[in-house]
């Protein structure tokens, strides 16, 4: 896979470069120090993913998000910030974004981004996807912040219609233990059954309808 990654400085570029190829090998990265040159580097490498902070020395990296999904539709972007409050969160997604870790993340959850974005999905580091759906929940909040990374995986599966074993074959779990999570949301989430579920996943911003028929689309998966 070719990754390039774009922020305005060096060490965290050359830092970040060496921790993903240590972890996946083979990697193929590119760093950039501005937002122009990140669009060289894509226009001449075509990566997998694009990694980049919220602030370049030339211009944001919304405003860098945006250009590249306007030439490439199909282009995969994660921001990898110090910036992760609500606010510029939702303004990454709303320009195309598919993945938002902080710079304060664990290796593993910065992989994890890179892999799924790059396979269609998204991505939203734990903590955030949290902080967000509280900021939209808020009494329910308390009840979403006990949830670990695979139940909120679950709930969002379910909640978009995903029988147990699609559930099962995406997030390479047995049916049973996707029985056994949507068992133990029921009682973290303090609902009786499964549709008190999916008004919940819906009440509290995890999925919202598309309209149009176009059914629920997710929030972060």
């Amino acid at each position: 896979m070719k990754i390039v990654i774009a922020d305005g400085h060096q060490l965290v570029r050359e830092g970040t470069a060496c921790l993903l190829r240590s972890m996946a090998p083979g990697i193929i990265i590119e760093g950039a120090n501005t937002g122009a040159e990140a669009l060289g580097l894509y226009a001449a490498h075509a990566p997998g993913v694009l990694i980049t902070d919220m602030l370049l020395p030339d211009y944001s990296g919304l405003e860098l998000c945006k250009r590249v999904r306007r030439r490439w539709r199909k282009a995969r972007v994660v921001f990898l910030s110090s910036i992760d409050d609500t606010g510029m969160i939702k303004q990454a997604l709303e320009v195309g974004a598919q993945g938002f870790v902080s710079k304060s993340c664990r290796p593993a959850e910065l992989v994890a981004a890179i892999r799924k974005t790059a396979a269609g999905e998204a991505y939203i580091e734990h903590r955030l996807a949290t902080k967000l759906a509280m900021g939209r929940a808020g009494a329910m909040g308390s009840r979403l912040s006990e949830m670990t990374q695979r139940e909120l995986e679950v709930l969002i599966l379910f909640a978009r219609g995903e029988p147990n074993r699609n559930v099962a074959q995406r997030l390479s779990i047995s049916e049973k233990t996707v029985a056994n999570h949507l068992s133990i949301l029921k009682s973290k989430l303090e609902v009786s059954s499964a549709l008190e579920l999916l008004h919940f996943a819906v009440d509290s911003g995890l999925v919202h309808y598309g309209g149009s028929g176009s059914g629920y689309t997710a929030l972060a998966n």
